[in-house]
């Protein structure tokens, strides 16, 4: 009889976890699994994402696994499939708007098969429409979504909650796998049997990733008790895992995985109390092997010829341990010296999925062989799964980027740099900078200012000719020079400094010094200095200055700037969309304060870097940390003339977060301007903004707003015959608002918008938010298109922030830079070369 089918609904940036641990433990328990995308075919690969909650107010992600497809989407006929599985992670934001998805999860249901989802996974159930009246749970985060789709919310009380609701299993993470495994296979028709074994996993730091949590929650799945223990370390305790993957190279890759919880300590672990014992490969087995009492412990399941597992590079501890004499096994291929020279057979991994028994041992070469891994183990316990049937520009300046060898349209890498309490700065690797010019085309003549970022770069860029002949050329004719960081290494290494006061990075001064400069110390990270033609900064935090003093020098006149602006930022906001525009608005004068719940001036925020490198949702990186200058709890709205909202990941748990939808809620009802941009109008949906009562002024309640019209004689005001005056309680306003049309003209527009609904764009896969919250879609295309409707300015990603800066620079009445009696559009400015650090690119946007 044929295994009962499985379909597993991938797409890029899925959780890691949620894809290959459903999709090895589920196989390993005698079901046929089949991992589809849309617009990709059997044998592609879709790209993963590490998601670890660490301290954050939010999950962080690096990059996973890459995830090899085995079927086509366009092929898949779910009436040939007995149940439909959902990962998480960040792929259903933008499966959950790709009408074949959609359409496949509804058929899937009109046919009752079986569906599990979890995490994130859910929001594609909800833009299919499947979820109204059941009963289900998820990622926090989703719950707005879900209850505007018809859920029925259940609060996860611990990471591994988990639901069931006839034939839809939800779970709140990738922390839940077992349970939910457990339940799924139930309601295919599985038994299992001889489960009530206790499993020991020998764990260190850096042990591979999928082979430590894949084995470890099958296990679970099937009702074991599993502990993991690892030298040194006790219960609660985490060892950092290392994601090793083929990617093309001589050997594997390596990139930071999950973190691992060990669930007993070492030294107090008794061998005789277990059944088995397992042990992932990865680099924790080369200094594991030295250990006396892992040894002695490997030793004691062999003495009395206990199931013993082992995958990988885990063989490096058996071979330690002298274990192998005599013995049949493999192993990943580099750890073939170790097994011959310990007396073993060698058995090649032919594929590198091969696994083999040798009576109590069963041996496996890497992580793809899992599911074969696990049967063999399993059946060595004998238990039994059955499953019968298986800123510069928005301030209208023209600003060209070059880079030298590289034309329009090219790619400079950039650095995150940051300064953590370490004797220097760290760097990670930032966004992508697309280049809009031609190196070898540029003309000094038709700019009007050069400016050189800091980072790595100029550290090359310093010895190529071509740059510093075209710094001379600048330099000769007068223009205007600005630097920052680093940037002054050419300044110096073209000779232009000689007599010059400047600054820079601490670091740059014997150079700057030997190259006849006057050096000034920087006492801040923001210090800046100004000679004549020449600004320089010594760090990205002197960008408000020295893009203010560069407008000033360029002859520009800003005025009605007295603005005080208010961020709401969170735990891995996108890193250039809270920079950017906060950089960009002190720069016009603008007093900027940024906030997050629950942290204080002086602390801060970790940012993320979202970029688009070819798979079909963005990628995540981190990025610098944000400051915050004043404390949440210490904030009053009513000082402030308008609200930013960045956003990145963390719109998704602030939009959980009364006192921030209780912040947003009071700049609407008081007609401030508002910002919003990518992932933010999350907040919006959530604070009940974007939707309005409708025209039949009956009483109404939306998301706890109780709102009273009253309809009242008043011939001849606007030409309207009768006075409407809106009084409203709002959640925890003490006094009610209230809005008279026949004297304030002002409110005529706000009593509009709030009958008719708004208008705005967000990033594409957001769009389920805004729509279900009652809001009109403006498709946001290009990805750089703005839009103002009223009071709120919204954009869909960082590519559209000097656009998003300039409508929101209207709305304050902040005049763009006039320059010398020209409009700014007509000055031109040259980036020469993005440095190593994104944040130094702010110019390019400004």
């Amino acid at each position: 009889m044929a295994p009962k089918k499985v379909l597993l609904l991938c797409g890029d940036f899925m959780e890691d976890y949620e894809a290959m641990v459903p999709f090895q433990a589920l196989q390993a328990f005698g079901l046929a699994v089949d991992a589809v995308c849309p617009g990709k075919k059997s044998g592609d690969v879709c790209r993963t994402a590490v998601h670890v909650l660490a301290g954050a107010q939010t999950y962080s992600e690096t990059v996973g696994h890459n995830f090899s497809l085995n079927a086509t989407f366009d092929e898949v006929d779910a009436a040939s499939y007995d149940g439909l599985w959902v990962p998480g992670g960040r792929a259903p934001e933008y499966l959950a708007h790709v009408p074949g998805v959609v359409e496949l999860v509804t058929k899937f249901v009109s046919l009752g098969k079986q569906i599990a989802s979890i995490c994130h996974g859910q929001l594609i159930l909800a833009a299919a429409g499947v979820v109204k009246g059941r009963t289900c749970t998820a990622f926090p985060p989703v719950k707005p979504v879900l209850v505007a789709a018809g859920a029925h919310w259940v609060e996860p009380d611990t990471e591994a909650a988990t639901v069931v609701d006839g034939d839809l299993i939800t779970a709140a993470t990738y922390e839940g796998h077992p349970e939910l495994i457990r339940h799924f296979v139930k309601a295919l028709g599985g038994k299992i049997s001889g489960f009530d074994k206790k499993i020991l996993f020998i764990c260190g730091d850096y042990m591979e990733d999928y082979e430590v949590k894949v084995p470890f929650q099958s296990l679970q799945a099937l009702g074991c008790h599993v502990d993991a223990v690892c030298p040194s370390k006790k219960a609660g305790d985490t060892c950092p895992t290392a994601v090793h993957d083929f990617e093309g190279d001589q050997t594997y890759s390596e990139k930071p995985g999950h973190t691992f919880a060990l669930t007993a300590t070492f030294d107090d672990v008794d061998p005789s109390g277990y059944d088995a014992l397992v042990i992932p490969g990865g680099r924790a087995p080369e200094y594991l092997a030295l250990n006396e009492s892992v040894i002695a412990l490997v030793k004691y399941f062999f003495e009395n010829k206990k199931p013993v597992a082992s995958i990988c590079h885990g063989q490096q501890i058996l071979s330690a341990a002298g274990v192998l004499k005599g013995r049949k096994c493999t192993a990943y291929p580099a750890v073939k010296l170790n097994v011959v020279l310990s007396g073993a057979t060698w058995l090649e991994p032919d594929p590198i999925s091969r696994c083999f028994t040798d009576g109590n041992l069963v041996t496996g070469a890497a992580w793809p062989g899992h599911p074969e891994f696990i049967a063999q183990l399993i059946a060595l316990l004998g238990i039994q799964a059955m499953v019968p049937f298986q800123a510069l520009q928005a301030f209208g300046l023209t600003v060209d980027t070059v880079c030298p060898g590289r034309k329009a349209g090219d790619v400079c890498r950039t650095a995150i740099h940051g300064i953590h309490g370490d004797q220097t700065y760290s760097e990670m690797i930032g966004h992508k900078f697309v280049l809009n010019a031609t190196f070898d085309e540029v003309d000094a003549s038709s700019y009007d200012v050069l400016w050189v970022p800091g980072g790595r770069s100029p550290e090359y860029l310093s010895r190529v000719p071509g740059v510093l002949e075209l710094v001379t050329k600048f330099v000769s004719l007068g223009k205007l020079i600005a630097s920052t960081c680093h940037g002054p290494l050419i300044l110096a290494a073209s000779g232009v400094l000689k007599g010059r006061k400047c600054t820079g990075f601490p670091s740059l001064k014997p150079v700057l010094v030997d190259a006849g400069a006057d050096w000034v110390d920087p006492d801040t990270m923001t210090t800046t200095v100004e000679d004549g033609g020449f600004i320089t900064s010594t760090t990205y935090e002197g960008q408000p200055e020295i893009i203010s003093l560069l407008v000033k020098a360029l002859g520009g006149k800003i005025s009605g700037t007295k603005k005080k602006i208010l961020f709401i930022c969170g735990d891995f906001v996108e890193d250039f969309q809270a920079k950017v525009p906060f950089q960009s608005l002190q720069s016009l004068g603008c007093h900027v304060d940024a906030i997050c719940p629950s942290k204080f001036a002086g602390d801060f925020c970790p940012t993320a870097v979202h970029d688009f490198e070819g798979d079909q949702t963005y990628s995540e990186k981190h990025g610098h940390h944000f400051d915050l200058t004043v404390a949440f709890d210490d904030v009053d709205p009513s000082d402030y003339d308008a609200l930013v909202i960045p956003g990145g990941r963390s719109p998704e748990y602030l939009s959980l977060m009364d006192p921030v939808l209780d912040l947003v809620r009071h700049f609407f009802l008081n007609n401030k301007p508002v910002g919003s941009i990518g992932h933010g109008q999350q907040i919006l949906a959530a604070a009940g903004v974007l939707k309005y009562p409708d025209n039949s002024f009956e009483l109404l309640a939306y998301k706890g707003v109780t709102a009273n019209f009253c309809v009242a004689s008043s011939p001849g005001v606007f030409g309207v015959h009768e006075m409407i005056t809106f009084v409203t309680q709002v959640y925890s306003f003490p006094s009610p608002f209230s809005l008279s049309i026949a004297t304030e003209p002002q409110n005529l527009a706000l009593l509009f918008f709030w009958l008719c609904g708004r208008k705005c764009t967000a990033y594409p896969d957001v769009k389920l938010h805004v729509v279900l919250s009652g809001a009109t879609w403006l498709e946001p295309d290009p990805i750089s298109r703005c839009f103002t409707d009223g009071n709120l300015v919204t954009g869909a990603a960082w590519q559209g922030l000097p656009e998003f800066i300039a409508q929101l620079m209207a709305l304050l009445e902040c005049l763009r830079p006039e320059l010398d009696g020209q409009c700014a559009s007509a000055m031109s400015v040259q980036i020469l070369v993005p440095g190593k650090n994104p944040t130094e690119l702010v110019p390019n946007m400004v």
